[in-house]
């Protein structure tokens, strides 16, 4: 009764906030999707951090932690540490472009750039495709999470009424109860890990005993390549980089450059950023190794950190971090359906409120159609993002990197890149390709630079917009 107590308590607030944001709003296309670039260094910090925070951070990485080791943590801190400067490099121009030139999607940068609607919609279109699935499963994860407090619930019945509560605030508050409500869940969802974590290590006897009694279970969870040997050099070095150059792509993360007060903001919050994040990052982790020691043992690695909760930490705990993984899960969530949301509106129907809202509700449609028919458990969240999400989108830095800083850039160029790269990750999915020990990603990222030089120098003589 407590979990649920606190949940309705939690879903209440969001309403709340929602509603409360739309009453502080203007119909005014610039508030509703960009708060009128007015985010500070604190509301920046928080809904970069907690669009970040996701069910990938709060279960996929114990459960990757749990069947592979700490191989996870190393590859997450250090490309934390270089995501943040990248977040800068790019977020900085973006920024300063957007506030001259007006634009709210990063599709209009790229297309405006060199004046082409054809490289805006291939730019969205392959944004949007490769990011519902990440959005589909925050709802999944916030579904495995209702199932765990309610067993007669199937995952997907959970999935689909976290997703519809998402849309709600959504579509009424845009993005200053996006914004908002991250600051608000950012909060708990911090809170609650280190509650949980410290509960957690003083039942397994303190943060020596947990983790020797996990070596002494495992030894190879604590060498880089784990267990499963799954962590060779080249796929730690594949994870590294597909984080550093994919995380900016995310259309959440490269729309909240546009919301920036200032740049004084925005350096603010680069700086604070890997500090939290690489602290943060560490807790699951460490709970997934511990659940060795702890002889816990699941089907569904994804599960790990909830059982252990469940197990090693008291009721009202275990409660309150229930509502934790749920801010995770839908902090993200909430920051996607607005972003998808005003790409798809500003760069295909036109920068008008009302279409925004119309496309709300259709894209919450296909995720409820990717929860029901094509999720696969059996690869699990992280295997689930890197197939469809990190693959998809890292495909489009070169286009960006090269729009904000190189002047020989064409539009040939960067469409054939985009084109060039994606066909690499669809062919990866149907036939083995040779990836030389790394990712199919990072192939599909080197076909994407190499494409991109090529054709433009090639293409060179075009004249374009700088």
């Amino acid at each position: 009764m407590l979990t649920v107590a606190m949940m309705i308590v939690y879903f209440l607030i969001l309403l709340a906030l929602g509603i409360y944001s739309h009453k502080r709003s203007e119909e005014d296309v610039e508030d509703y999707f960009l708060a009128g670039r007015s985010f500070g260094p604190v509301v920046l910090f928080f809904t970069l951090a907690a669009t970040n925070f996701s069910a990938f951070s709060f279960l996929g990485f114990a459960g990757k932690a749990y069947t592979d080791g700490m191989g996870q943590y190393g590859v997450m801190a250090l490309g934390t540490s270089f995501m943040a400067v990248m977040f800068y490099i790019i977020g900085k121009k973006v920024w300063k472009i957007g506030k001259e030139k007006g634009y709210i999607t990063p599709g209009e940068l790229v297309g405006g750039r060199y004046d082409s609607k054809t490289l805006k919609l291939i730019f969205t279109g392959t944004m949007s495709i490769f990011t519902i699935p990440y959005l589909a499963i925050q709802a999944i994860g916030a579904g495995y999470i209702l199932q765990m407090v309610f067993p007669e619930l199937s995952m997907e019945i959970g999935a689909i009424a976290v997703t519809i509560i998402i849309s709600f605030y959504v579509l009424v508050g845009g993005m200053r109860a996006s914004g908002w409500t991250d600051v608000f869940q950012g909060v708990i969802m911090v809170v609650a890990m280190v509650t949980a974590f410290a509960f957690i290590a003083h039942s397994l006897g303190g943060l020596g005993n947990a983790t020797s009694a996990a070596y002494n279970a495992q030894p190879s969870l604590f060498s880089r390549p784990g267990p499963n040997g799954y962590f060779t050099i080249k796929i730690w070095l594949s994870f590294l980089i597909l984080w550093i150059f994919c995380d900016p792509m995310f259309p959440q993360i490269f729309t909240r450059f546009y919301t920036a007060k200032s740049q004084h903001s925005l350096k603010v919050s680069m700086a604070l950023y890997p500090l939290l994040i690489s602290f943060f990052f560490l807790l699951p982790v460490l709970i997934g190794v511990w659940a060795h020691g702890a002889g816990i043992e699941v089907s569904n690695p994804d599960n790990v950190l909830l059982l252990m909760m469940k197990n090693y930490s008291p009721s009202f705990v275990f409660s309150f971090v229930i509502v934790g993984a749920l801010a995770a899960l839908m902090s993200t969530a909430d920051s996607q359906l607005l972003s998808l949301s005003t790409i798809l509106t500003c760069d295909i129907m036109g920068k008008k409120v009302k279409y925004s809202r119309f496309v709300t509700a259709f894209l919450t449609f296909f995720v409820l159609i990717f929860i029901i028919f094509g999720y696969n458990p059996k690869a699990g969240i992280m295997g689930t993002l890197v197939s469809t999400t990190f693959s998809g989108l890292v495909v489009l830095f070169p286009s960006v990197l090269a729009t904000l800083y190189w002047r020989r850039a064409t539009k040939w160029g960067c469409m054939a890149s985009i084109i060039g790269g994606e066909f690499v990750v669809f062919s990866s999915a149907y036939v083995p390709i040779p990836s030389f020990g790394f990712l199919p990603s990072i192939i599909a990222l080197a076909v994407s630079f190499t494409v991109l030089f090529v054709v433009s120098i090639a293409t060179l003589k075009e004249k374009f917009k700088v």
